[in-house]
């Protein structure tokens, strides 16, 4: 499989020894790098999960936006994303415009980078780079954060798409963090209420919490469930893009509520208040609760 290959993937990455390298307002700077490079780069963060030491991340592959860039454009994100260093690989080197012109016109140069910032290898890269810099730091020490580099899952359709998303966004009720799911820190699910201001800072972020101050700076930035859409490889070999079916915000909020209670309850379902979302996404609801429990 092409890392650039267009599509939706669940993307997860552990601490080394599973230690909690990620607790307090860590979580923060974890939001906050992914907040910037899918800023930066062609890969859309549908949702994501920031725990003590790991973090799950659900994101859209979209070379169809870098093939839009222009070669000015490209030259202008790498270097934001991996600014020119001097040979000791410490200190930023400034570049001028007739350097940057100079690489827009090397059309090997920019048809590389052009790939990398479509590349969810390269985004998972720089993310964890970044972050390993700053807590060794903080920390005063150096070595490894993370345990691997990455794994990944693809998401084939609609289906996979939402189960995977009401899975990460669940990951701190399901871990006891939290005793309702709106209630969960440094998680997609707290942006997407923002966007809709369902909720005050207390509801996101909880009445006592150190991220309560700091979180209101995270702005709405992971897609919208109208857009959270898949690419489909056709017979003819090319990309053709498609919508899911006319799901909205609301529909999602009922889905994983409906979900917490499930998995509160342990039974297999919970009857058919959610069937026309299971219709419009193409599950079998009997078989919900087993999605749930993936990967």
């Amino acid at each position: 499989m092409r890392e650039d290959a267009p599509g939706c993937y669940h993307l997860v990455s552990r601490c080394v020894r599973r230690l909690r390298c990620l607790d307090g307002e860590r979580k923060l700077w974890v939001e906050g790098s992914l907040r910037y490079h899918s800023g930066k780069m062609a890969v859309d963060v549908l949702t994501y999960a920031v725990m003590a030491n790991h973090i799950h991340v659900v994101v859209r592959i979209r070379p169809d936006q870098a093939a839009e860039w222009s070669a000015k454009d490209v030259v202008d994100r790498w270097l934001d994303l991996v600014p020119p260093r001097d040979c000791f690989g410490v200190a930023v080197m400034g570049i001028d415009e007739v350097q940057k012109e100079r690489l827009a016109q090397d059309e090997g140069w920019v048809r590389e980078r052009r790939s990398r910032l479509c590349s969810m290898s390269w985004f998972m890269r720089l993310v964890k780079q970044k972050l390993a810099r700053r807590i060794n730091k903080a920390d005063g020490a150096s070595g490894h954060l993370w345990d691997d580099r990455f794994f990944s899952v693809p998401l084939p359709d609609q289906g996979a798409i939402l189960a995977c998303m009401v899975y990460v966004d669940l990951n701190p009720f399901r871990s006891g963090l939290c005793d309702l799911p709106e209630q969960g820190e440094c998680v997609g699910l707290a942006v997407r209420l923002r966007r809709m201001n369902v909720f005050n800072d207390d509801n996101l972020y909880g009445a006592g919490s150190s991220l309560k101050k700091m979180g209101r700076r995270g702005g709405v930035w992971v897609v919208p469930i109208v857009g959270c859409g898949v690419y489909w490889q056709m017979a003819r070999g090319d990309w053709a893009y498609k919508e899911p079916g006319a799901l909205e915000e609301n529909d999602y909020l009922r889905l994983l509520d409906y979900s917490a209670r499930l998995l509160r309850s342990g039974k297999k379902s919970l009857g058919q208040e959610v069937d026309d979302i299971f219709e419009r996404i193409g599950v079998d609801g009997g078989q919900w609760l087993e999605a749930l429990h993936y990967p």
